[in-house]
């Protein structure tokens, strides 16, 4: 299993590249697209942990890394848990609209959130 020295090393260049794609400017960064990407990748390593190089069991620490970045760019102590509680928000719904993401997409991040949330999410709106 890893620990989170390792989580970091190994996924500080992919979240570096979701900062540089999310970039507005230098000091500013589009948080909207910021969250909806990093609840893809989270998606994407749950379903498919050997996918995105890594055991099932090293999910718990990839999820505390996850966090750290979360918290580092969106300030305070945002978790992936408040990212996906903004997705199903009307404010997230309309991110979602804004950037362009696909019917697909989203219903991948609303299956992810139901999972997360614990809750029945409706697709519409």
């Amino acid at each position: 299993t890893m620990n989170i020295e390792e989580a970091r090393a190994q996924f500080i260049p992919a979240v570096e590249e979701i900062l540089d794609d999310c970039r507005l400017s230098d000091d500013l960064v589009d948080k909207d697209r910021f969250q909806i990407m990093m609840a893809t990748i989270w998606g994407n390593a749950v379903l498919d942990p050997s996918r995105s190089g890594i055991e099932e069991s090293d999910l718990p620490v990839l999820h505390d890394f996850f966090n750290e970045e979360l918290n580092r760019v969106l300030g305070g102590d945002a978790t992936l848990t408040d990212v996906f509680e903004f997705l199903v928000s009307k404010p997230g719904r309309d991110a979602m609209t804004r950037v362009s993401v696909t019917q697909r997409h989203k219903e991948f991040i609303i299956y992810f959130a139901r999972l997360i949330l614990m809750r029945d999410i409706k697709l519409e709106g």
